[in-house]
């Protein structure tokens, strides 16, 4: 996260509240029941209809920074991590796990195309409402051509990119789904942070100046994670999707 600038040499990163988070909107379940008839007499023959098949994994947004906030900046810098404390989804009574994380990179636009993929974006995910334990890591190099760019201008209150308010930027998407197996997560919380390279570019795009800051964490290149506290955070932007299985479904 980001801090104004009159606090910016004392940490790059702040807060603002404690309270808790539930920021989920969930996909409607899946399809209903069919029966197939026989084109000849038109009687049921066959119903799709065994119990597994309604048990299938639910899949759904546990946050979409878009909805709940606005884009006021963009931020990066070298060995940096910034991570957030979430809910996860409720009522997933058999487990559930995050699948794909997308961040928001940007590159200012004089400098688009002299880029030439030498950057990458690290995503970590911790299951629990703390960065401790063994967490899920995907790097990858931020590729041009690899990404669907569209320009975009900051707006005028940007602290951190202010000087460079006319960027390029793409959604980066991380898929997890080979690393997390199905119903791995029984905790309700989890935690999802972006870091970036020894570089420390391009810059992701953060909210605006309003979010909760005790669910804010960031470490600063030392390796240890600190909870931020004081005013005005600013998150990262992030859109996290989930599946998840609920037993109700399945009798």
């Amino acid at each position: 996260m980001i801090m104004r600038p009159f606090a910016l040499a004392a940490a790059l990163l702040a807060g603002c509240s404690d309270q808790n988070l539930n920021y989920i909107t969930d996909a409607s379940p899946g399809g209903e029941e069919e029966t197939l008839g026989d084109p000849e007499t038109d009687e049921v023959t066959d119903e799709v209809t065994d119990e597994e098949d309604d048990c299938e994994d639910e899949e759904g947004v546990v946050l979409d920074m878009d909805a709940i906030s606005t884009l006021q900046d963009a931020f990066g810098l070298a060995s940096v991590r910034d991570g957030l404390s979430l809910q996860g989804p409720e009522g997933a009574d058999e487990g559930w796990r995050p699948t794909t994380v997308e961040a928001q990179v940007m590159l200012p636009s004089w400098y688009f195309d002299w880029y030439d993929d030498e950057n990458s974006i690290t995503v970590t995910i911790y299951e629990g409402a703390e960065p401790t334990g063994n967490p899920w890591v995907l790097t990858q190099q931020v590729r041009k051509a690899d990404l669907d760019w569209a320009p975009l201008q900051l707006p005028a209150d940007a602290d951190w990119s202010g000087d460079d308010r006319d960027q390029i930027a793409a959604w980066m998407t991380f898929d997890f789904s080979d690393q997390i197996e199905p119903g791995e997560f029984q905790d309700g919380q989890f935690f999802v942070a972006v870091g970036w390279d020894d570089l420390g570019y391009p810059n992701v795009g953060y909210s605006n100046f309003e979010m909760p800051c005790a669910s804010n964490w960031t470490d600063y290149g030392d390796g240890y994670w600190k909870q931020n506290s004081g005013q005005d955070c600013s998150w990262p932007m992030m859109r996290i999707s989930h599946e998840r299985t609920v037993i109700d479904e399945c009798e």
